[in-house]
């Protein structure tokens, strides 16, 4: 019995990992999207790092998608609430929609934003319901 307990608590304690490096991955490209643009006008010298900005984005979802998916089926295991799996997947749809070559400066930055604050709410419903 105190095995099962041990594993329980072992397992919940990688959840969380799992669940806290999603929500941190979200939050980064949500600052991303949103400061990029005040510091590319405050200092303009900057805009030659940003060049290869879409390989940075390609690079960022594909690191976010794995783990914001086992995050998000970890907790519908637990939780059993498809709501928060969706709210989940369509932010991360969305992410993948703005890369999209014929999206635009302004389609992008509402299709990151939008995506990013729907993957936040999804992990954030993901926890409290875990617990």
């Amino acid at each position: 019995m105190a095995l099962n307990r041990t594993s329980t608590g072992s397992s919940r304690a990688g959840i969380n990992v799992i669940e806290s490096a999603a929500i941190s991955g979200s939050l980064i490209c949500l600052l991303h999207c949103l400061a990029l643009p005040a510091l590319l006008l405050l200092l303009p010298g900057t805009m030659l790092l940003f060049a290869q900005s879409e390989a940075f984005h390609v690079v960022a979802l594909a690191l976010l998608a794995p783990s914001a998916g086992l995050a998000f089926w970890l907790g519908y295991r637990r939780h059993g609430s498809g709501h928060v799996a969706l709210a989940g997947g369509v932010g991360l749809l969305l992410l993948a929609l703005a890369l999209l070559p014929d999206v635009g400066e302004g389609g992008e930055l509402w299709l990151t934003v939008t995506g990013s604050v729907l993957l936040i709410a999804g992990h954030v419903a993901n926890w409290r319901l875990r617990r």
